[in-house]
């Protein structure tokens, strides 16, 4: 499927070694026991060896760079926001000395990002978040559950709440889970976000039907269709903006995974390409060292960037779905 060939801007933000991401996993544990979650939570803070290793990798590329981006991820990433507060601090440090254009985000449940936390995250140039959201109060509580069981909502509506009426510069996008359930009981959500978040131009809302990612309880979810999904979307869009709202991934989007300068760090100091992916053996494609320098392997990091090399746009959107058999692909 080779149509609308990459553009010079795309191909530079995606091989211009001027351009690099780090998608950064100070650890792997969660606060949260969300009922679909596919992680495993078997690996935990980053180490000092890690912490320091990875600063001298930025020290070494940022002289280097235009443009540097630091993605958080987890587990939850908060859990350990000192290591978050740390290396981003080191890196907003350094990305001034050089001149760079330095961005950095965070992927969190936002349970722990209090007003105070959230100021001194922005100070450290953390200023983009994801927070997701499965409903309005005990529709949410099903399903992202902390870790003793008890319900989260109450405190992440706070929160939101608080941090909307600073005078910040932020993004927020809120991602609303769905299944069949949810969409049957989010008119309650939908009337809150049009009150509360819809009209301030920080916050954008994504709709996003939730899918089957490998853990231990896809059986029990009751995922939308294919059929579905788009008339449920453009309704429910519909319904909150008052307007159809064109869908995040349009064709031509590009996977994160599918950029050779896009690289996860998991908390190990192990390198991968998919924050979904995250056990699969094709997403071991290397090593952070202990001098700060890299090892990765380049046949496993060629099958996830193949999309750019063939303009296969199903590839590029998500290069997970089709991804090469390591053995096959190394003549094993």
């Amino acid at each position: 499927m080779s149509v609308n060939p990459l553009s010079k801007a795309q191909l530079y933000q995606m091989l211009s070694p001027k351009v690099q991401e780090f998608i950064l996993l100070p650890t792997e544990q969660c606060n949260f026991r969300c009922t679909y979650c596919y992680e495993d939570f078997e690996k935990g803070r980053m180490s000092k060896e890690t912490i320091e290793a990875f600063k001298q990798l930025l020290a070494t590329r940022m002289p280097e760079l235009k443009h540097l981006t630091l993605s958080w991820f987890g587990g939850e990433p908060l859990v350990a926001k000192d290591i978050v507060m740390d290396i981003s601090s080191y890196a907003l440090e350094l990305s001034q000395k050089y001149n760079v254009d330095f961005h950095a985000g965070m992927t969190t449940n936002a349970y722990m990002l209090n007003n105070e936390l959230f100021k001194a995250l922005l100070e450290v140039g953390v200023n983009a978040y994801q927070i997701s959201l499965d409903g309005f109060g005990e529709v949410h509580d099903q399903t992202r559950k902390r870790a003793d069981g008890k319900g989260t909502f109450n405190r992440i509506w706070k929160n939101l709440l608080d941090i909307r009426d600073s005078d910040q510069k932020f993004t927020i996008k809120l991602r609303i889970h769905l299944d069949y359930d949810k969409v049957s009981n989010i008119e309650p959500l939908i009337r809150e976000l049009r009150e509360h978040f819809v009209d301030d131009p920080r916050f954008t809302i994504m709709l996003k039907p939730l899918a089957k990612l490998g853990g231990k309880n896809d059986a029990n979810m009751d995922v939308i269709s294919r059929q579905d999904e788009s008339t449920i979307l453009e309704e429910l869009y519909l319904r909150l903006y008052g307007h159809k709202v064109e869908h995040e991934f349009l064709k031509d989007y590009v996977c994160y995974a599918a950029k050779p300068n896009s690289l996860i760090i998991r908390s190990d100091g192990s390198l991968g390409k998919c924050t979904v992916a995250l056990n699969d053996s094709r997403n071991a494609i290397g090593q952070l060292l202990s001098n700060g320098t890299i090892q990765v392997n380049q046949q496993l990091l060629q099958n996830w960037t193949r999309g750019i090399s063939n303009n296969d746009r199903s590839e590029l959107a998500c290069p997970l779905a089709s991804l090469p058999d390591t053995l096959l692909m190394s003549g094993i």
